[in-house]
C-alpha cells in the first residue's frame, strides 16, 4: 500500500467520522442542516481521492470488496435532496 493510498484513507475515515458527528449534533438540535452539507461534501472529495488512489493500486477480487456503507447512505441522501 503506498504512502498516498494510506494518506487518502485516513482522509476518507477522518471525513466519515464528521459527518456522523454532524447527524448526531443535528439531531440533538445542537447544528444545523449546513454542517451536514458540509461534512457530506468532505466525504464526496475524500471519496474521489481514495478512488483515484485505489484505480492505481491493484483491485481486490470482486468477492473480496466492500463498498463502505456510509458511502452508499450518502449517495442516497444526495438523491432524495
Amino acid at each position: 500500500m503506498t504512502p498516498e493510498l494510506q494518506r487518502a484513507m485516513a482522509q476518507y475515515e477522518e471525513a466519515r467520522i464528521q459527518y456522523r458527528k454532524a447527524v448526531l449534533a443535528s439531531l440533538n438540535g445542537m447544528s444545523d442542516g449546513e454542517a451536514i452539507r458540509q461534512a457530506v461534501r468532505r466525504v464526496q472529495a475524500a471519496s474521489a481521492w481514495l478512488k483515484r488512489y485505489q484505480a492505481a493500486s491493484p483491485a481486490p477480487p470482486p468477492a473480496a470488496r466492500n463498498e463502505p456503507a456510509m458511502l452508499n447512505f450518502v449517495v442516497n441522501l444526495l438523491k432524495a435532496g
